[in-house]
């Protein structure tokens, strides 16, 4: 894995080759009123079940002896974007929204952070007098209800991060472009008509990496699980990965970053006895390493629930010269051999908004709403 970091970092790269995939992730924490969201916005994305099926033709017709391979049409990941957006409170799932758009939709920037699909967008704004993120989501949820946010990540400054660090998976990158951020913004469920019928302001701490790869996940990886929590002023970032082939070591990697210091440690994780969920999908429940210091990362909640990834909120404690902090956190974790796997291919689509591109006269197959307040909220909602 390649690992990069910085805001200047966090451009486009368009990726060309079948199974080639990119990722932009954002999520956070209200310090107030026990809500927390991730969101992901995808140029090339390895959890469509349009994607993969688009793949697996291919590369059944690119093998079969009688199919010319010089007319097989391999998959552009530039044609399966979409956009992620979860809410949650107090551990359980509040809404969400999965958004597939057609092909050309996407519009990004090869040279600073900037994404649009329809009505989400994202980019670094320079101007203001506190630079950050500003990132718009809309979508419909269920109840007939559309949820919008407005989402503002004021990156905190920490010490300098590795500019370049070549690990065993080279054709990942992952480049940790504002990994603490003060976290401000507005949630909205909206009627038919536009109208408010709910909102809640968010004040807490937010998280922002990236990630591209030019071939597919499933070729290199059995399973990974990365996240990062915030310990006091301290921001902690981890990864642990099992490769694909068997005569290959889990690769652990573990971050401490705070505003005078940064530490980058290879570390050997040790996975608690593997359990599965609803959908047979193979997780630890705890994860922990003992050298330097002590580590343990606790799957308190499973927030989302699917048959290839996870999303958790974390328990997390930290034992540095014998005094022990503790603190919350987020995780990720993706089982890449479930990608491929058609069985449950109709579920997801089945939660999946596919969203045409716009008529020639202008107009839209959905209604779209005029984006919520671009102030930034003056106080957490009481």
């Amino acid at each position: 894995m390649n690992l990069l970091s910085g805001i200047e970092q966090d451009f486009h790269r368009p990726q060309k080759s079948p199974g080639a995939y990119e990722w932009w992730h954002f999520d956070g924490q209200d310090d107030h009123n026990d809500y927390c969201f991730s969101a992901q916005f995808y140029a090339g994305n390895p959890l469509s079940p349009y994607y993969q099926e688009s793949l697996r033709r291919y590369l059944k017709d690119a093998q079969s002896p009688l199919v010319n391979p010089t007319v097989v049409t391999a998959p552009n990941p530039l044609d399966f974007c979409g956009v992620v957006f979860r809410v949650f409170k107090s551990g359980s799932l509040v809404n969400e929204f999965l958004q597939e758009f057609s092909p050309g939709q996407l519009k990004a920037s090869e040279d600073h952070p900037a994404v649009l699909l329809g009505p989400n967008r994202f980019h670094w704004d320079a101007s203001g007098e506190e630079p950050g993120y500003v990132v718009t989501l809309q979508g419909r949820v269920a109840n007939n209800k559309t949820l919008r946010a407005r989402l503002f990540f004021t990156p905190e400054k920490t010490a300098a991060l590795p500019t370049e660090s070549s690990e065993t998976f080279p054709t990942h990158t992952w480049i940790l472009a504002a990994p603490r951020c003060r976290l401000e913004g507005t949630l909205q469920w909206c009627d038919t008509e536009g109208e408010t019928l709910k909102e809640v302001l968010l004040s807490g701490s937010g998280y922002h990496d990236h990630h591209f790869g030019t071939i597919p996940l499933d070729r290199f990886l059995k399973s990974w699980h990365w996240g990062h929590a915030f310990l006091e002023s301290k921001t902690l970032i981890y990864s642990y990965q099992k490769p694909q082939a068997a005569d290959e070591k889990p690769k652990g990697l573990w971050m401490s970053l705070d505003k005078g210091e940064f530490k980058l440690w290879d570390v050997a994780f040790e996975p608690s006895q593997t359990r599965c969920n609803f959908f047979a999908l193979p997780y630890s429940k705890k994860l922990s390493f003992t050298d330097f210091d002590t580590f343990e990362v606790r799957h308190q909640t499973i927030l989302s629930d699917g048959p290839a990834s996870l999303i958790f909120e974390d328990e997390v404690q930290w034992t540095r010269e014998g005094r022990l902090v503790k603190g919350r956190g987020m995780s990720n974790y993706l089982y890449p051999p479930r990608l491929s796997n058609p069985l449950f291919f109709p579920m997801l689509k089945g939660k999946t908004d596919w969203i045409a591109k716009p008529r020639e006269n202008g107009a839209t197959t959905s209604k779209n709403f005029d984006d919520v307040s671009a102030q930034r909220p003056d106080a957490p909602l009481k």
